[in-house]
């Protein structure tokens, strides 16, 4: 990859998760609804419903329309459940399990991005979040390392909105050819990197290898093999 003189990044799943990563939690919650399922199965029902929910928010007619229903609402349709009793497991894990829910850095972070920054690779992040994103960064540690950080709230454009990659590249000075993008979410961040011109990775933490068509890590460390210098 050195045509790479940017390396940038998602947030949630990829720089930060919960302290109980998200697939724990779900499949305790599918366990604790007498409804476990494999990993993979699991994964890919998460990602079937993020593509519906994306279809509809943006047929919705209005944006009041396109709030109606929540993520939970899918996944419980794609696991087969009722969303009652999908929530009901859900909030029985976080009651057990109250940390689940606290924000850590994911494993290798700060010595990922630290190592980038030292092989001269420009950092910043574009990420579906609230326009607080700086201060949660900052609070967790790393936002020193970013030259720029792009909440989708703030930005006005969500993934994978082609905009929402563009329009932080322009105001980095960057053409696409010049940046990757590190997500952990097949349909918004590796589609929507790769469709305006983008070098996409797929953060893979349980190794699945769903995708076979982009570079996928396990963990962010891992980077480091792909990106040897700018």
């Amino acid at each position: 990859m050195r045509q790479v003189k940017a390396v940038i990044f998602d947030v949630g799943s990829t720089l930060v998760r919960g302290a109980m990563p998200w697939y724990e939690l779900f499949q305790r919650a599918l366990v604790l609804a007498a409804h476990p399922m494999p990993a993979p199965r699991m994964v890919a029902c998460y990602e079937a419903a993020l593509r519906h929910m994306m279809a509809d928010r943006q047929t919705a007619v209005s944006p009041e329309a396109s709030r109606l229903r929540g993520l939970n609402s899918y996944l419980a349709a794609e696991f087969g459940l009722t969303e009652a009793r999908l929530q009901h497991a859900v909030d029985e894990v976080i009651f057990d399990y109250p940390e689940a829910r606290h924000l850590v850095c994911a494993d290798g972070v700060h010595a990922c991005l630290a190592e980038l920054q030292a092989r001269r690779y420009r950092l910043a992040v574009i990420s579906n979040w609230s326009a607080d994103l700086p201060r949660v960064l900052s609070q967790l540690g790393i936002r020193h390392h970013f030259e720029a950080v792009f909440a989708s709230e703030a930005l006005g454009y969500a993934k994978p909105n082609p905009a929402a990659f563009l329009v932080p590249l322009d105001r980095l000075g960057l053409t696409p050819g010049a940046a990757a993008y590190v997500g952990d979410l097949y349909d918004v961040d590796v589609v929507g990197a790769r469709d305006v011109g983008m070098t996409p990775v797929l953060v893979d933490p349980l190794g699945l290898g769903l995708h076979s068509d982009v570079t996928a890590v396990a963990r962010l460390p891992e980077l480091l093999d792909l990106f040897t210098g700018a």
